[in-house]
């Protein structure tokens, strides 16, 4: 790994594109900008019900106060037509709301939550998702909801998922989403600087772009790319599918990074026109967005705050051991008992994630003393792994199957975790606590670490049944 400074004459990096594309104006990286305007914003059941409180209870009577105003002075006049011609948000087309932390509600609070969010997208003609349709940062991508080259924003640090599209997406608090929803910009933004991750080779079977993540934050750390957007190139990176690349990104926040992108290719292109199949009436809009693309590259010329050249063939499967995502070793130096597996979560519970971890397990059986729990990560994936026989496979298999959501990632249901109990999860954290009782132990790994690990009942090499 080399770092360097950003030398004056350099190009630009996508980063610096993407948020020229919203100014208007060229800026580079460490810019301070004041005000930048955003294309897209969505909300969970975590942030969403504290934020609409907020909004109604901090704006409505600003709006009220300028929209009585008489005053022909232009700044007044503008504000005036922003109440009297829009809703109070500051585009209901650009902002959706995704309950997908615990669904079905797993408590009152929540449902109530849920019920806030319902009301409030009614009122203002915001798209409000049913629960089950899908995981926030997959539901976005898969519906077209968020495209290539925009700005996003949303009330969950891995908004950086949207980055396998060429989105630069990045998590804000309920106070940033509160003035976000009124206004569609947020303050204070410092481009960020870029770290390139340049991968070559093919990889070995058995091994995934999940295990190549957790190799990069390995060698990283979880500070290792701090305030940087990680930008992953190279031939590797061409050939990985689009679930891949979600993956990747979706985890790059990890070590620190401020947000994760991939030059938008031919696999985005393929990506986006399939989903123009299942939403005709977007066949327009994407069009023109694919046309759009080859402005969404990083110039050769570009400069970058850290340079990294890796060889996927030589990615063996990876495993983070407690407590951290980069404590990072092969599997093959691992063979921990462990009583949980999960297969899902916005990391890897699509279709590839799925069909990876299915031909490892078809024919086998769970082991008697593990709980695998597998969900996939929208309402679409789970349809495709019901008509495909992939769910069937994990049923015989002996696996509990729920419908999409969040809930054992974050430790809120569907899996929550005791005290001595032993996990290895498809998701993105392993920290203390994180899926239930801090006095357990979680483990990361690729789907296909985590089928071969749940059928030996222990942190077992994948590569044991890929040939």
């Amino acid at each position: 790994m080399v770092k360097k400074s950003k030398d004056n004459d350099s190009g630009q990096t996508i980063v610096e594109k993407i948020v020229s594309r919203v100014l208007g104006r060229n800026v580079n990286a460490g810019d301070l900008i004041d005000v930048l305007p955003i294309d897209k914003l969505y909300f969970n059941e975590v942030i969403a019900p504290p934020a609409i409180s907020n909004f109604k209870e901090d704006f409505e009577s600003i709006f009220e106060e300028f929209s009585s105003k008489k005053s022909t002075d232009s700044g007044t006049y503008q504000i005036q037509e922003l109440r009297t011609k829009q809703r109070r948000v500051f585009d209901p087309a650009r902002v959706c709301m995704i309950p997908d932390h615990t669904v079905p509600s797993c408590s009152v609070m929540v449902a109530k939550g849920i019920n806030l969010m319902k009301d409030f997208a009614k009122e203002e003609g915001i798209r409000m998702y049913k629960e089950g349709d899908g995981i926030e940062h997959t539901l976005v991508t898969e519906e077209g909801f968020v495209l290539p080259g925009e700005v996003v924003v949303a009330t969950d640090s891995h908004t950086d998922t949207v980055g396998a599209i060429g989105a630069l997406g990045f998590g804000i608090g309920t106070t940033e989403a509160e003035y976000a929803l009124a206004l569609g910009e947020i303050y204070d933004f410092v481009v960020p600087e870029s770290a390139r991750f340049a991968v070559s080779g093919e990889f070995m079977s058995g091994s995934s772009a999940k295990d190549l993540i957790l190799y990069i934050l390995g060698q990283m750390s979880e500070s290792g790319c701090s305030r940087m957007v990680a930008e992953y190139s190279g031939d590797a990176i061409s050939k990985v599918g689009m679930d891949g690349r979600f993956t990747i990104c979706n985890m790059s926040v990890e070590m620190g990074a401020r947000s994760a992108l991939v030059n938008p290719d031919q696999v985005t292109i393929d990506f986006l026109e399939d989903i123009t199949k299942r939403h005709p009436e977007l066949t327009t809009q994407i069009k023109e967005r694919i046309k759009e693309i080859p402005k969404l590259h990083s110039d050769e010329n570009s400069s970058y705050m850290l340079n990294s050249e890796i060889d996927a063939s030589k990615i063996v499967p990876q495993i983070a051991l407690p407590h951290s995502p980069s404590n990072v070793k092969p599997v093959s130096e691992v063979s921990d008992e462990v009583n949980v597996v999960f297969i899902g979560s916005c990391t890897n519970g699509r279709h590839s994630d799925l069909l990876e971890a299915a031909r490892i397990l078809k024919g086998q059986k769970v082991h008697s003393g593990v709980n695998l729990l597998v969900i996939p990560a929208s309402r679409n994936v789970y349809n495709w792994a019901m008509r495909n026989g992939v769910l069937q496979i994990f049923a015989e298999a002996g696996a509990n199957i729920e419908s999409s959501n969040c809930g054992p990632c974050f430790g809120k249901h569907m899996g929550v975790l005791s005290a001595g109990d032993r996990c290895l999860s498809t998701s993105n954290r392993n920290y203390k606590g994180r899926m239930g009782s801090p006095e357990a132990k979680i483990y990361l790994g690729s789907p296909a670490t985590a089928a071969a690990s749940a059928i030996e009942g222990r942190i077992t090499d994948p590569r044991r049944y890929c040939n």
